[in-house]
Parts: structure tokens; sequence; C-alpha cells
């Protein structure tokens, strides 16, 4: 089994959206009613492994 941990925070950059082309930024992390994360952006909430984070994508 694979174990990943990486650390995401308010102020973050998250690419969202149906191909991934839309820069939001974090405001908060939440909980949902199943106890699942999700982010609280400003284009919405998302679930948190739904979308890129910008801090671990290759610069090109």
């Amino acid at each position: 089994m694979i174990k990943w941990t990486f650390q995401i925070k308010a102020g973050d950059m998250v690419e969202v959206g149906r191909f991934r082309n839309v820069r939001a930024e974090v405001k908060s992390i939440e909980f949902d009613n199943k106890g699942q994360p999700e982010i609280v952006t400003s284009k919405g909430r998302k679930k948190l492994f739904s979308c890129r984070l910008v801090k671990l994508m290759k610069k090109a």
C-alpha cells in the first residue's frame, strides 16, 4: 500500500472545473456529513481529491 502525505492550507491555489483548468483559492477545509474532507474555495465547495494542487504540479 502506498501512503501519501501532503499539506494543504487556506490560501493555497487549486485547479478545479471539468478539465481542471480554473484556478481557485482555498478558503477553508471542512468535512461533509459522511466525514470526507472537502475544501471551500472561491468557486464553491469541492471534494478534496477531485482537484489539482498547484503547488504539487511540475514547473514548465
